[in-house]
């Protein structure tokens, strides 16, 4: 490593934390102990640093317009971010977690995994050989002990934060999923909806909403024979479920159940898609609320939805992997872990209004 290379990295490093040893940083920057402290001896000649016993800490008058100069070469950290997808959901959390690192100085680099356990992992172990100074990660399936993506971010000395994923080890942003789901039932049965259905496809957020749905049928008093579909969606694509669906809207007629909540959107889209040609009416007949909002608007019917707030989940990602690395929250000795968790909101539209509920 050059030693322009290597001012810049103990610059950075002081800009984050304020302060360095030797010994770490040493082990940190794979360089020896030597070269690090004639390093700290060079910058503190320059008054770029102030050198103290063991390291150095950064300067508290800098000179003027060197900060902003050093700040627009050099991103404070480079993080990366791995998502299942970049097609559906994901797009905003992206968003919202680029413009975190903008506002914080930091370089965001992007993984897609596809959904695939072993595409993920190879892409952390890239991350973490190039020396990212935080992981944002999405995973594609359970994060559990002894699994090959466990097992490395559990040995990694860098911050891991968990993006709509939640964990006992480790800390995560994520959408208030449950409270979403009871929005959507209150919502129901505040119409005075007595069976509510639920169809939801396998994924990370479906537990939340399964859950969710039973105890709010038991707190809400509502009858307990109405339709809950649980399938795998097609790998086709959306809109493939037809068959399950159909089932579904034929469950739902049998116990009259004339409302029902769906994840996601796009098949929310395929069950009012089924009832107009059975000739149920949404919402006379059938009141749909879909659970995502990424194109709930654009149904036949624009439909209800829950909205997890996605864009605010990428950015509190970010923002807490940089306050993990400034050292601005926790203790430096045993940080306590955060999990942080936002409300989603419900955006009513015509799928649960009926002509007479609008007068």
């Amino acid at each position: 490593m050059l030693s322009g290379e290597r001012h810049e990295k103990i610059l950075r490093e002081l800009e984050l934390r304020g302060t360095l040893t030797v010994n770490d940083f040493a082990e940190k920057s794979g360089q020896s102990t030597m070269t690090i402290r004639r390093d700290l001896t060079q910058l503190a000649a320059q008054g770029l640093l102030r050198r103290v016993h063991g390291g150095a800490v950064r300067m508290v008058v800098e000179r003027p317009g060197e900060a902003i100069h050093r700040r627009t070469r050099q991103p404070l950290a480079t993080l990366g971010l791995i998502v299942p997808t970049t097609g559906y959901y994901f797009p905003e959390v992206i968003r919202g977690a680029e413009a975190a690192a903008r506002a914080l100085n930091a370089r965001l680099i992007l993984g897609v995994s596809n959904y695939s356990a072993d595409d993920e992992f190879r892409q952390l172990q890239r991350m973490v050989a190039n020396s990212v100074d935080g992981i944002l990660l999405a995973t594609a399936g359970p994060l559990e002990p002894g699994s090959p993506t466990f097992d490395l971010l559990s040995g990694v000395r860098i911050p891991v934060v968990l993006v709509e994923r939640s964990s006992r080890v480790f800390e995560s942003v994520m959408s208030d999923h449950s409270y979403g789901a009871e929005l959507a039932m209150e919502h129901l049965a505040s119409l005075g909806h007595r069976r509510i259905g639920l169809a939801i496809a396998s994924s990370a957020t479906a537990p939340w909403l399964r859950e969710s749905h039973e105890r709010m049928v038991a707190k809400l008093g509502l009858e307990t024979d109405a339709p809950v579909l649980e399938y795998v969606r097609s790998v086709v694509g959306a809109g493939n479920n037809h068959k399950e669906f159909a089932k579904f809207l034929k469950d739902c007629r049998r116990t009259n159940t004339r409302a029902a909540l769906v994840l996601p959107d796009e098949e929310a889209i395929t069950l009012v898609n089924l009832a107009e040609e059975s000739g149920v009416d949404v919402p006379e007949d059938l009141a749909i609320v879909a659970y995502d909002d990424e194109v709930a608007d654009l149904a036949p019917v624009p439909l209800t939805s829950i909205s997890p707030p996605k864009r605010d989940v990428g950015y509190a990602a970010v923002t807490m992997c940089m306050e993990r690395l400034t050292g601005m929250a926790g203790s430096a000795v045993s940080p306590a872990l955060r999990r942080v968790s936002l409300a989603p909101k419900l955006i009513i539209r015509e799928s649960t209004v009926t002509g007479e509920d609008s007068e």
